[in-house]
């Protein structure tokens, strides 16, 4: 190991790592940069001072499941926080799903519990989050692609995406994660370019960073219908103000039904805008089932699968009872084959998430309602 020697007067040398001699390198409104996890190119950051510009450029091989690399520019803070930036690919043609992200981080270690904004190559943006240490990461795609700003905000345990095109006013993208990450932690930017033999570069422009919530705001309630696949990536389908409650698949799988404010609204499975139902040709029928695992969680609101091979439901912590209202729950699915019990989603929710039957009629993807109470 190469080692650095440091005299201190009246003292014995002390032997330190040589990492250990490592000067902050402010870039900005941050105060260093690295890459994280492992990389073949070491990655950069430059700030252009009269232009307010951060350019990054970050090699890896992705920045998923329960490890990441990519070069990271980061400054250490403490509470709530929200972070906003412009954010564009310099050069066409790299890989689809090359990540541009605000980010959230507990440590710098490859494994690290954190939250961020992935705005991809081919335009998905998506909030992502491994919410412990290790663990496997998830997301939630939001309806607007390749949007030109972007935002995150921390607010508590729970992390929120605002998104806008070109010349448009940020609008909250829909979902919300809990990941419970401690004072102090890494908030920044960062490119990884999801080819360890590439280099990958973004610019972040016009970025504004601000510690602490607003005080005077009264939290307002937004409803997100959302759609899960059985592989796992929650997509948003359409995110208001107010509650939305009971959302169900019509036959054909092509759109979503939803209660709102008394009234029934449908929309497009993949989004849109929705439009008013007539209330006889909007019926479903409730399921009740019996057998669901006993296993330290209050759970309800049993679904059978259309091919009758799984139970999805929600879990609530065990000190609940009844349907409770906004709290956190996760969305289960029950193997009728072999017993076994997975999570598909974690989020806010309980009365009106899922209280119609809410399989796809291929079996395939459920749909639910996520609350969120912002500030």
């Amino acid at each position: 190991m190469r080692c650095n020697y440091i005299v201190v007067p009246a003292m014995a040398c002390l032997w330190l790592p040589a990492y250990a001699a490592h000067a902050a390198a402010p870039v900005g409104i941050f105060e260093d940069h690295a890459d994280v996890g492992t990389v073949l190119h070491a990655g950069s950051a430059e700030y252009d001072p009269a232009k307010r510009t951060y350019t990054v450029s970050g090699s890896g091989e992705n920045m998923w499941f329960a490890s990441d690399a990519f070069h990271f520019v980061w400054k250490k803070v403490s509470g709530d926080v929200t972070l906003t930036a412009d954010i564009s690919f310099i050069g066409s043609g790299g890989e689809a799903h090359r990540k541009a992200v605000l980010m959230i981080r507990q440590s710098l270690d490859a494994d690290s519990p954190y939250a961020d904004v992935a705005r991809h190559g081919d335009g998905l943006t998506s909030l992502q989050a491994r919410d412990e240490k290790g663990a496997n990461t998830s997301e939630i795609q939001s309806v607007m692609k390749a949007p030109a700003r972007v935002r995150i905000a921390r607010r508590g345990d729970y992390f929120y995406i605002w998104v806008a095109g070109e010349g448009e006013e940020l609008q909250f993208s829909g979902g919300s994660m809990r990941v419970p990450i401690d004072d102090p932690f890494y908030v920044g930017i960062g490119v990884c370019s999801h080819n360890k033999d590439a280099v990958e570069k973004a610019v972040f422009s016009n970025v504004d960073l601000t510690i602490g919530a607003p005080t005077e705001a009264t939290p307002k309630l937004y409803s997100t219908l959302e759609t899960v696949p059985l592989s796992g990536d929650r997509r948003v389908v359409y995110v208001t103000p107010g509650r939305l409650s009971a959302p169900f698949w019509t036959a054909d799988g092509a759109a979503l039904v939803f209660h709102r404010d008394g009234h029934i609204e449908r929309i497009p499975a993949t989004g849109g805008k929705p439009e008013a139902v007539e209330t006889s040709a909007a019926g479903h029928e409730e399921q009740s089932l019996a057998g669901l695992p006993s296993d330290g969680f209050y759970n309800c609101l049993p679904h059978l699968s259309p091919d009758g091979r799984q139970i999805a439901f929600l879990s609530f912590s065990k000190d609940l009872a009844g349907i409770p209202e906004d709290k956190d729950v996760m969305l289960r699915v029950l193997s009728l084959k072999d017993g076994k019990v997975r999570v598909l989603a974690k989020f806010v929710g309980g009365k009106g998430t899922m209280d119609a039957p809410s399989w796809s009629p291929d079996s395939r993807r459920l749909a639910f309602v996520s609350y969120q109470w912002i500030p």
